[in-house]
C-alpha cells in the first residue's frame, strides 16, 4: 500500500471524525474503517441525549433531589451503534425525611434500596405523559436503574427508527467519603461509586488525545463484545476496558498499534489482579460471572496479538483477512458496500452493457474511446 493510498484513507475519515485516528498503515485504515462502522450517527446520539436531559429535569422536580449527573459510554464518549440507552443518575438529598433512613450510613436500621427506588420511579412515572410521551413506562426489572421506555420511535430518515430509553440511577450522598451510594437490588443494599468522577477522567484533557483513547476503547469493546457472543459471556466488562485505558493509554499513535497495546496490557494487568477504580472510591471491578482472571488475561492477550499482526499488514485485504476474528460482522458489511457501490457506478454498469454512448457520458462529454477489434474497426 503506497502513501498516497494512505493519505486517502486518512482524508476521508477526516471528514467523519472530528479528531482522525492517526492512519500510516493498512492495519490502521481498516480499523478506521470499522469505527466508522461503529460510530452511532449524530442524529441518533442527539435524540439519546435530548431524553436523557428530559429523565434529569423531571428527577429535579423531586424535593428530595440535589442535582443530577451523566454517566456511562454515552457520557465517556465511548458509545458503539446500535446505542440503546443513556445513563444517567439523580442525587437525594439526605436530610429529606423520605430518604434519611436509607443507605448503610444512616445507622444501624440503614434501609436497603427497594422502596427508595419505588417511590422515585412513582414520582416520575406520570410526569413523563406531561412531558410529552403518554406512552412512557417505567421499567424496574434491573438490578440498579429506573429504565424509562419511552415508546416513541423516531424516524430519522435514512438512519432507520430508532427508540432510545434512558437509565437512572438513584444515587444517596455519601456522608463520610466522596461519591454516592447506588443501589443493589440484588444485595438488599448499597454500593459506593463515583459516577461523576469516572465522567471527568474519561473526558478531560486534551481532545485529540481524548478522542485517541476513545476510539481505542471503543475498538476494543467492540471486539470483546463480538468474542462474547460466539464464547457465550464476554471476557470483561466495557467499563474494565475503559478504567485500564485510563492508566494504559497515554499518548496517541497510530491506531492498530493502539489498540494492539491496549489489548496486551489490559491482559497482562488482569493477570497481576483485578482493575481498581480510577475514583479509588468503589472496590475491584469484578470479571463476568465465569470468567477467570486467567481466562480474560489469555484472551485479551490473544486479541492483541491477532490486532499486531494486523497492524503489520502489508494490505488492506491481508489485514481485513487477519481482523476478521474479531470483527468479522462489520468487515462484511464494509465488503457488501464496497460491491453495491462498484455496481452502482455507472460506467461501470455501461462498460457491463457495452454501451459506449453510456461509457463516455460518464467519463465526461470530452471524452472518447480508443476504437478496439469488438468495436468493428479494421
Amino acid at each position: 500500500m503506497n502513501a498516497s493510498t494512505i493519505t486517502q484513507h486518512a482524508v476521508t475519515a477526516a471528514k467523519v471524525f472530528r479528531h482522525p485516528p492517526i492512519v500510516r498503515t493498512p492495519g490502521d485504515v481498516v480499523l478506521t474503517e470499522i469505527l466508522r462502522e461503529i460510530m452511532v450517527p449524530a442524529e441518533h446520539l442527539d435524540e439519546a441525549k435530548r431524553r436523557r436531559r428530559i429523565v434529569c429535569q423531571l428527577a429535579m422536580r423531586h424535593t428530595a433531589a440535589r442535582g443530577y449527573w451523566f454517566s456511562g459510554s454515552l457520557a465517556h464518549r465511548t458509545e458503539n451503534s446500535p446505542l440503546g440507552d443513556a445513563d444517567c443518575g439523580v442525587m437525594v438529598d439526605r436530610r429529606s425525611a423520605e430518604f434519611r433512613a436509607y443507605g448503610p450510613d444512616a445507622g444501624p436500621d440503614g434501609r436497603g434500596p427497594e422502596q427508595a427506588i419505588k417511590s422515585f420511579a412513582g414520582f416520575i412515572e406520570p410526569l413523563l405523559a406531561a412531558a410529552g410521551y403518554p406512552d412512557a413506562a417505567i421499567d424496574l426489572s434491573g438490578n440498579r436503574a429506573i429504565k424509562v421506555e419511552f415508546n416513541s420511535p423516531v424516524d430519522l430518515d435514512e438512519l432507520g427508527i430508532v427508540d432510545p430509553f434512558v437509565d437512572l440511577i438513584l444515587g444517596l450522598e455519601r456522608r463520610d467519603g466522596p461519591g454516592v451510594w447506588i443501589p443493589n437490588r440484588k444485595a438488599r443494599s448499597w454500593d459506593p461509586s463515583h459516577p461523576e468522577r469516572h465522567t471527568t477522567l474519561m473526558t478531560e484533557g486534551k481532545p485529540a488525545f481524548v478522542a485517541h483513547r476513545a476510539h481505542t476503547i471503543r475498538l476494543e469493546k467492540r471486539a470483546v463484545k463480538r468474542d462474547g457472543l460466539q464464547i457465550g459471556t464476554p471476557v470483561v466488562f466495557s467499563w474494565n476496558l475503559s478504567a485500564l485505558a485510563l492508566g494504559h493509554v497515554i499518548e496517541r499513535q497510530p491506531i492498530a498499534t493502539a489498540v494492539a497495546d491496549a489489548f496486551t496490557t489490559a491482559g497482562a494487568s488482569i493477570a497481576r489482579k483485578l482493575t481498581e477504580d480510577p475514583a479509588g472510591v468503589a472496590g475491584p471491578i469484578q470479571l463476568p460471572d465465569g470468567v477467570t482472571r486467567t481466562d480474560a488475561a489469555d484472551r485479551l492477550g490473544e486479541m492483541g496479538v491477532m490486532v499486531r499482526q494486523a497492524a503489520h499488514a502489508g494490505s488492506i485485504m491481508e489485514a481485513r483477512r487477519l481482523l476478521t476474528p474479531l470483527f468479522g460482522v462489520e468487515i462484511d458489511d464494509i465488503r457488501a458496500r464496497e460491491r453495491n457501490a462498484v455496481r452502482r457506478e455507472p460506467l461501470n454498469a455501461a462498460l457491463r452493457r457495452g454501451d459506449q454512448a453510456a461509457v463516455t457520458a460518464a467519463l465526461g462529454a470530452g471524452a472518447t474511446l480508443k476504437p478496439t477489434r469488438s468495436d468493428g474497426d479494421r
